[in-house]
């Protein structure tokens, strides 16, 4: 214990001398862990495919988040209000932003390990139209491979295939039945599951005990938000997914109670000291790009501080 405490705060204390002296380590890899050092990003990411590119494929994240996805409520996909994605089995988001897979495409030969799309956010609706879809007795009802939602999310994955997991950001429906046989439809067709709770551990220790028993590995990861409405929360208590990692977030500062670049990375390596977290992931790409600190990208410094945070002191 007292070794531990030890490493937790030299480690601290190395990060915070490197930020006094205006350097921030540089990017460490994750090839000896198992985790993904993650960013949520929105509209940006497929607005300016070219600096997306640049800015996230060697920035050191090897998880890009891409948010939000609307789930309508006759099945369509679409991101943030005004991109549409998938219609009646048919991927149509090339019809606004034709580069928006080939970006994609590009992030995962650039060094991006995990392309994960988000679901959902605090707005009421996403969660409950996918309620009534699987629950439906109708035509395109259920989870089948002939129901709408079967068939919008084959061909999102047939259109973009560089789509690993499916971040579920329910903050409001938290209906345990139909979000297990979503889950578990999501993983038939070849996506990895990561919910992203901010609150409710207990609804959500459920969902992953029951999707992964009837679909074992399909949730292989956990979004753990400790920023805004998830303050307070910390990875090494009270998120115990049994083995499952969990990968908490992070805010920068544009947000009430974000981190600067040394903040995330001294925060990131107490609870690696703690509990032995191998992942993290920062909200948001939005705030960020663009814009640089100390001579380089603004992502890669928050990349680079958390990848450091993650690296286990001997």
């Amino acid at each position: 214990m007292l070794n531990s405490v030890w490493k937790s705060r030299n480690k601290i204390m190395f990060g915070c001398a490197l930020a006094a002296a205006g350097v921030v380590a540089s990017p460490v890899t994750l090839a000896d862990s198992t985790g993904y050092t993650g960013i949520f990003g929105g509209g940006p990411i497929y607005k300016n495919p070219s600096r997306t590119i640049n800015e996230l494929g060697p920035s050191g994240f090897n998880e890009v988040i891409v948010w939000s996805v609307e789930v309508l409520a006759n099945g369509d996909l679409n991101f943030n209000g005004e991109f549409p994605l998938v219609s009646n089995g048919q991927y149509i988001g090339a019809q606004t932003y034709p580069a928006f897979a080939s970006t994609l495409a590009s992030l995962k030969s650039a060094g991006v390990k995990r392309i994960t799309f988000s679901i959902g956010s605090s707005n009421v609706g996403d969660f409950q139209h996918i309620k009534a879809l699987v629950n439906s007795t109708g035509a395109g009802g259920g989870t089948g491979s002939q129901s709408t939602l079967y068939r919008n999310f084959q061909a999102l994955k047939a259109a973009i295939p560089s789509i690993d997991a499916i971040d579920l950001d329910d903050e409001n429906s938290y209906d345990t039945a139909s979000t297990v046989s979503f889950s578990v439809m999501l993983g038939k067709l070849g996506y990895h599951v990561m919910p992203d709770p901010f609150t409710n551990a207990s609804y959500w220790k459920n969902v992953v005990a029951l999707v992964n028993q009837q679909r074992p590995g399909t949730i292989d990861g956990v979004h753990l938000q400790t920023y805004a409405g998830g303050s307070g929360n910390n990875p090494c208590s009270g998120w115990d997914f049994g083995g499952i990692p969990v990968y908490p977030g992070l805010a920068d500062t544009s947000v009430s109670g974000g981190v600067s670049v040394p903040g995330a990375q001294s925060t990131v390596a107490s609870w690696e000291s703690q509990c032995g977290i191998t992942g993290a992931f920062l909200w948001l790409y939005d705030d960020v790009t663009g814009k640089t600190y100390n001579g380089q990208t603004l992502p890669a410094a928050y990349a680079g501080a958390i990848n450091t945070g993650l690296t286990p002191l001997d």
